[in-house]
């Protein structure tokens, strides 16, 4: 059952956009009554940061001692996500409510998002800690410069012209940075 209101959340927030739908047509469309929604879930905030939740699989950071490979495990991993799931086409709509500050962006910041960065971040720190990385690296500017051009290909548009290799992509430019090679 849960299911099945998650999978109607999901579709009316895609089409409808997060003010325009309701508990009632979730419920109307999940073919239950609205306090069955209400005995999971207390608002309609709630519901939409479960329904998108519920789409992120586990991401597991892989700790191999190689920062570039780890970090392209998860780059890739959520590159993945965007590009072949539901979530990557709730992703601009939910950018906008963390823009604006709603309290439904704040809420999928800090359930989804946050850790999925810091997913990221743990990853980088280990390698810093290792000594794979400069001394002085901000990790959250570092996540920012990896993640951020992904968001930014996918609120343009223009993801889909970068084929299968962003991940080792952005994660090369981020490490090597974009000095000349001598």
């Amino acid at each position: 059952m849960n299911r099945s209101i998650l999978d109607a959340s999901l579709d009316l927030f895609l089409e409808d956009g997060f003010d325009a739908m309701s508990i009632e047509s979730v419920a109307e469309r999940a073919g239950v009554g609205k306090t069955t929604i209400y005995r999971r879930w207390q608002s309609k905030e709630e519901l939409v940061v479960a329904t998108i939740d519920s789409l992120y699989e586990g991401m597991d950071v892989p700790d191999t001692g190689d920062v570039r490979a780890d970090l392209t495990s998860v780059v890739k991993h959520m590159h993945g996500l965007i590009q072949n799931t539901k979530a990557g086409q709730a992703l601009p709509r939910m950018a906008g409510e963390v823009a604006r500050g709603t309290p439904l962006g704040h809420a999928y910041m800090k359930n989804v998002m946050a850790p999925r960065l810091g997913a990221a971040g743990d990853a980088l720190q280990r390698a810093k800690d290792r000594g794979d990385l400069q001394e002085d690296l901000d990790v959250q500017i570092a996540v920012a410069s990896i993640i951020g051009p992904m968001m930014f290909l996918v609120l343009t548009g223009r993801i889909v012209n970068f084929g299968d290799n962003l991940a080792e992509r952005l994660v090369d430019q981020a490490i090597d940075g974009m000095k000349r090679a001598d």
